[in-house]
């Protein structure tokens, strides 16, 4: 639909220094007049006439492209060969280093810039080299655009990049490049994801204890982010499934769930390639991660299915882990406490979601445990180990998780399962340590102390129940 024009010149300026009646530089998307003044800007899109002169982009292609159909491509490209080589060249970044450097800026053009983007013919005839030369700024100014606003902002947040992302790459000519590259690239992204960590997640810990290595944890996050595309792609959809859960928004679960069955499409063909050793281990890694980011937004009903598919690869992963293996370990089961102990959140994860997945469901775990409890590397009292994490996350205490994983092998008859007695003698003689942990508010030592309490008594009673169980068992073997 073309719009009525007024008569008189086109507006060209943003509708902030309009209202405000400056002259305005005509930066975009952002006008340096509103950025030095620290005004919102309003953009362009005001100025109608822009838009009626790129008429041939059509509004409806942004959401069909990210119902599913691929997003380095034009929507109209249906079919199968299509998607996967979408799916392909979405991390082409990766395999090819120059791809990176040779995509156009111009996909990551704001809508606002059409007023200045003049259609020039079929896609054939689009001058790229003149389009990269002529906007070579406009991907600065549009990630400055979204890192500048606040991390509270709710109309920023990760869903919403992927969707503008998505959008804006819908809207233009076919091109083999993969044009997400860039801005994935971009440093500002590794400082938009800390900050989202850092500010987001980690404060949202019910438990915090004093000097928790944070520096070691962005360190670590740095070098993951810096490995690869993919990681960084999973690191943009897990905080949009993070937010998500803990604002209780159930809405995109859909959306979420198309995104990780790209990534993990990804992850599958990388995998099917002749990688190094430690490139493999990371995809296998990164592809345990996105499972659990599955399970979190999957019906309950799928969680076992989950856990069955990924369990391979969790077993090659674990045994091709030297660190998980000391020298007391017996190779034929999976020593858990060394899992907990460490810093690979992802298997920490993998764990805890089997095994109380096991005891709710009544359903074997899916991995044979070792439980013993191998002593842990020495460090000093004022530096809390980072592998710790997933106690403060999840508020699951390990020394009770490998106590489950027992009780689950007991009820199981597996052979590593210890003695029903012995289990229920540790229980009943279990004694919190009151210096193991320092926090940064008085109650909150208290507060842990009633979450192992609490643990603790759930289990007996889960023991209880078990032993009933294996006694009504042995009652039948032995009448058969």
């Amino acid at each position: 639909m073309a719009y009525r024009s007024r008569p008189g010149p086109i507006g060209s300026s943003c509708l902030t220094c309009k209202r405000r009646h400056k002259k305005c530089d005509l930066r975009q998307p952002v006008c340096k007049r509103c950025e030095v003044g620290r005004f919102k800007c309003e953009g362009y899109e005001h100025n109608k006439r822009g838009e009626a002169r790129n008429a041939r982009l059509d509004s409806s292609r942004p959401s069909e492209g990210f119902q599913g159909e691929d997003f380095s491509q034009p929507t109209s490209s249906k079919g199968r060969s299509n998607r996967e080589t979408s799916e392909n060249s979405l991390f082409a970044g990766e395999r090819s280093e120059g791809t990176t450097s040779s995509s156009s800026p111009e996909s990551f053009a704001s809508p606002e810039m059409n007023n200045e983007r003049e259609y020039k013919g079929p896609p054939g005839n689009i001058n790229s080299s003149a389009l990269v030369n002529k906007r070579g700024n406009h991907i600065e100014d549009y990630l400055r655009l979204l890192i500048s606003r606040s991390t509270s902002d709710p109309s920023i947040n990760p869903l919403s990049i992927i969707r503008k992302i998505i959008n804006l790459q819908g809207q233009l000519p076919y091109s083999p490049i993969d044009s997400t590259s860039p801005f994935l690239s971009y440093p500002w992204f590794v400082d938009y994801v800390l900050e989202r960590c850092e500010l987001g997640y980690m404060d949202e810990w019910y438990f915090r204890p004093i000097n928790f290595p944070r520096k070691r944890t962005r360190t670590d996050m740095v070098l993951r982010l810096q490995t690869s595309p993919i990681t960084r792609w999973v690191s943009l959809i897990s905080m949009s499934i993070m937010e998500a859960s803990v604002a209780g928004d159930a809405s995109q679960h859909s959306v979420h769930s198309t995104w990780l069955g790209r990534v993990e499409g990804c992850l599958r063909r990388e995998l099917s390639c002749d990688l190094t050793p430690r490139k493999t281990q990371e995809r296998r890694n990164e592809w345990i991660y996105v499972a659990m980011m599955k399970s979190m937004i999957a019906h309950t009903s799928n969680t076992y299915q989950v856990l069955r598919n990924m369990t391979p690869i969790f077993l090659q992963s674990v045994f091709s882990e030297p660190k998980f293996w000391s020298k007391d370990c017996d190779p034929a089961y999976v020593p858990l406490s060394n899992i907990l102990n460490s810093d690979a959140y992802e298997f920490s994860y993998f764990a805890i979601l089997d095994c109380t997945y096991a005891m709710a469901t009544g359903l074997p775990q899916q991995i044979e445990y070792d439980t013993t409890a191998y002593p842990l590397p020495i460090v000093p009292s004022t530096q809390p180990n980072a592998s710790s994490s997933h106690q403060w996350s999840l508020t699951s205490p390990s020394d009770f998780q490998l106590v489950l994983a027992d009780i689950n092998a007991c009820r199981d008859m597996s052979h590593a399962a210890h003695d029903w007695k012995d289990i229920e003698r540790r229980l009943l003689t279990w004694q919190s340590q009151p210096a193991e942990y320092e926090f940064t508010k008085p109650w909150m030592k208290m507060a842990w102390y009633a979450v192992q309490e609490s643990w603790r008594l759930a289990l007996l009673i889960y023991l209880y129940m078990v032993g009933h169980i294996v006694y009504l068992q042995g009652c039948l073997s032995d009448t058969s």
